[in-house]
């Protein structure tokens, strides 16, 4: 894979983990606005949980690419394939702490 398309892959998992992260805090914001009895102050897309499901298959997918593409001799120096592997890292390293792998998805 090009140098140009390992950034672009980086860009593509920083953009998912923002969206992610986007679509978690909608979840709360719903989850806080929720009154028993009564109907919600805030109308939100049902599809909430979908969107969130897909977006982390999406991440998970692009991430084990990445690291087939890296460990597989990219041809590049090792000094950018060491920057790559430490900004994935990263990235990935965010996303684990958002705790998505304890989640159940339906």
């Amino acid at each position: 894979m090009p140098y140009a398309d390992l950034e672009a892959g980086l860009r593509s998992l920083r953009k998912s983990l923002e969206q992610i992260k986007a679509l978690l805090a909608w979840e709360q914001l719903k989850q806080s606005e929720a009154r028993p009895g009564h109907s919600p102050l805030l109308a939100f897309d049902s599809a909430l949980e979908t969107d969130l499901r897909n977006e982390y298959s999406f991440f998970l997918f692009t991430s084990v690419q990445m690291h087939s593409i890296l460990n597989s001799g990219a041809d590049i120096s090792k000094v950018k394939l060491q920057r790559f592997k430490q900004e994935l890292a990263k990235i990935e390293h965010q996303l684990y702490s958002l705790d998505l792998q304890r989640r159940r998805f339906s």
